[in-house]
């Protein structure tokens, strides 16, 4: 009943138009669920989750092509798709209360069996608009509606390279004005449909299957255009200096028949021929991108003697050595969001870089994360805040609950959500009056550590229209707060922000990349994970052994009692030194390749890795001790690449 009513408002559109179509019964119908009980919620999408995982595996069932799928749920969607939709429902329910874009908070939570009263941190009042102190986080009110039974049903990897190949037909039928035919993208169907069925791995997953898929496309496109002309050149009997046609375009043939992305570095030069070939290949400054990044990427070291071939290690070291380097605070594009010790870095509002220096920051992270590639420590410091708005818009930040603004903006400005709550709280009746105290006005001082702004005549904003002489009273204050938020947190770096997304966005953009939410986002650029010291026993129970090495081996032994003996910070270095991430990879050490090989009898040769295998070559050594003092001498200086 509930899907018939927003389903059978629009005849005319295919059925996922008509389900997705913003209709006011839809609405109703998301604002009641919005309302209803956690529990009765819980128990209501077990029961749709039962429904919808009938239904797929019947679609999914004998050979049913993508084609006879859509015909079937195109001709009864209400059947097929019923209680997708409702959970579909629930879900925009959820982000609705975590996004604070309802009049009310009302959901109720389950504290003592038989017993419903508010949640915590809600007031309860329908007529709320979000400003009271009572009205906390919400997040306690959401229903997980994800299902990792239904994702079982099939194999993800094979069918979202299906998916991404039925939606580039879909477009070409679109562009050709093909509306009628039931395959058309109005109209194919799959569980892709429904991002929030995946977990936060499964779409990790897919990203990187979408990723290998698109990049394994190109490479074969590059060889086949590579043939060809080697083809022509053997038809014609003539070399391409000869050849005038080619000749005077051997840049864009040359380009064409390249299956890689290249990126050469000098180790002394970093940073600066990183950003140069960005921007030779239009990835940065560019509106509409490069497809070149999102070919296989190689890098090389160049001008220093280094044989590596990358095999994935060499890619490494490149974004270790690369991204500290490029966000640290003395090159300009980043500060620290309050000081050192906060770990959070926000981008320079007064910086004197061009925007394009800031989207090939956003490039290269989403280099990083289209390659597969750890990113070690080097985004951890990015304050989740800027990570969570390069896959998500600005948060309604008038509707939402200044206590609730506080906590978020809070999370990357502590000492600021700190003073301000100060000012909140202060008792005018017996400690005075807050303009007398304070002594502040609706005007913030813009950070400018280069001295940037200074030099131009000031570095102080307006909150409001003749700020400087409106004073923060007790009766303002809180419009005060709520200002002074959004100015600093998403305001005043809007520009810088916005780069930094449309450089991640044109190397990462994608039918999965529209699926992740902004906390799935945060946790595989910046997992809390990602400097908490490695467990040794995990590392241990998921190592593989080759070359007469085994578990129960003498060397083995030895080698895991010093693992554990060693500090944190060694831990770290040892996992770098192996697979080039000193990060435990997004999915937990199951994910992990460690494999400890044995490389000949005792010798005086320091243990080597080959880091694109995440492989240590360990000698048989004769003690515990000399193990022990070689693998520190070798961890404690690797840097560069050679071949074996």
């Amino acid at each position: 009943m509930i899907v018939q009513a927003t389903y059978s408002e629009v005849e005319e559109d295919g059925w996922f138009a008509r389900f997705a179509r913003e209709s006011d019964a839809r609405r109703s119908w998301i604002r009641w669920w919005a309302r209803v009980p956690v529990l009765v919620v819980q128990r209501w999408a077990s029961v749709l989750e039962a429904d919808a995982l009938d239904s797929v595996r019947q679609l999914q069932a004998g050979l049913s092509s993508d084609r006879s799928v859509a015909i079937q749920v195109a001709q009864a969607p209400v059947r097929w798709t019923a209680a997708l939709e409702v959970l579909r429902m629930l879900d925009e329910a959820n982000e609705m209360l975590v996004g604070c874009r309802l009049d009310f908070v009302d959901r109720l939570q389950v504290k003592q069996a038989g017993a419903f009263q508010p949640a915590d941190g809600a007031c309860g009042d329908a007529n709320c608009a979000g400003d009271s102190d009572r009205c906390g986080p919400r997040t306690n009110l959401t229903v997980d509606v994800s299902s990792p039974q239904i994702c079982a049903c099939f194999d993800m990897r094979t069918h979202i390279v299906r998916w991404m190949r039925t939606m580039q037909i879909c477009a070409k039928q679109e562009g050709q004005g093909i509306e009628e035919d039931v395959w058309t993208e109005r109209n194919a169907f799959s569980l892709f449909l429904y991002p929030f069925l995946f977990s936060a791995h499964a779409k990790a997953e897919l990203l990187w299957s979408g990723a290998f898929h698109g990049m394994a496309q190109r490479f074969k496109h590059a060889r086949d255009r590579q043939a060809e002309v080697l083809w022509l050149k053997e038809l014609l009997g003539v070399d391409t200096p000869e050849w005038q046609l080619l000749a005077s375009s051997s840049a864009a043939v040359g380009d064409a028949i390249n299956p890689y992305f290249l990126m050469d570095v000098r180790r002394d030069h970093i940073m600066q021929d990183a950003v140069d070939t960005l921007m030779a290949t239009s990835v940065c400054g560019s509106s509409s991108g490069s497809g070149r990044a999102r070919f296989v990427m190689k890098a090389r070291f160049v001008l220093g003697g280094e044989l590596g071939a990358d095999m994935g290690g060499v890619q490494k070291e490149l974004f270790a050595q690369l991204l500290p380097e490029l966000l640290a605070p003395s090159a300009g594009l980043f500060v620290f969001a309050e000081d050192a010790a906060t770990d959070h870095l926000w981008p320079n509002a007064s910086s004197p870089h061009a925007l394009t220096e800031f989207e090939a920051v956003g490039a290269l992270v989403g280099l990083a994360l289209y390659n597969r590639v750890p990113l070690d420590a080097a985004t951890a410091p990015l304050a989740p805040l800027l990570v969570s708005q390069l896959v998500s818009q600005r948060p309604d930040t008038e509707r939402m609950p200044l206590s609730e603004l506080l906590t978020l903006v809070g999370g990357t400005f502590p000492a600021l959500a700190a003073g301000l709550q100060q000012l909140l709280d202060w008792d005018e009746s017996t400690m005075g009056a807050v303009e007398d105290i304070f002594c502040r006005s609706f005007e913030v001082t813009v950070r400018d550590p280069l001295g940037v702004l200074a030099a131009h005549g000031g570095a102080t904003a307006l909150l409001v229209d003749g700020g400087d002489r409106l004073p923060v009273t007790g009766a303002n204050r809180r419009r005060y707060v709520r200002r002074h938020l959004q100015f600093v947190a998403f305001e005043q770096t809007q520009p810088q922000v916005d780069a930094i997304r449309r450089g991640f966005v044109a190397v990462c953009d994608g039918v999965v990349l529209r699926m992740l939410r902004a906390p799935e986002l945060v946790a595989m650029l910046s997992p809390a994970a990602g400097s908490a010291d490695i467990d040794a026993d995990q590392l241990e129970r998921h190592a593989a052994y080759e070359d007469g090495y085994h578990a129960d081996h003498r060397a083995v032994r030895c080698f895991w009692r010093i693992v554990r003996a060693l500090s944190p910070e060694n831990r770290r270095r040892l996992l770098a030194f192996v697979t080039a991430s000193e990060r435990v990879p997004f999915g937990g050490y199951t994910r992990l390749t460690f494999v400890v090989q044995r490389h000949g009898p005792d010798s005086d040769h320091l243990p080597a890795a080959i880091t694109c295998f995440g492989r240590l070559l360990l000698p048989q050594y004769a003690s515990e001790a000399k193990m022990r003092a070689k693998l520190l001498m070798a961890i404690e200086n690797s840097s560069g690449f050679g071949l074996l």
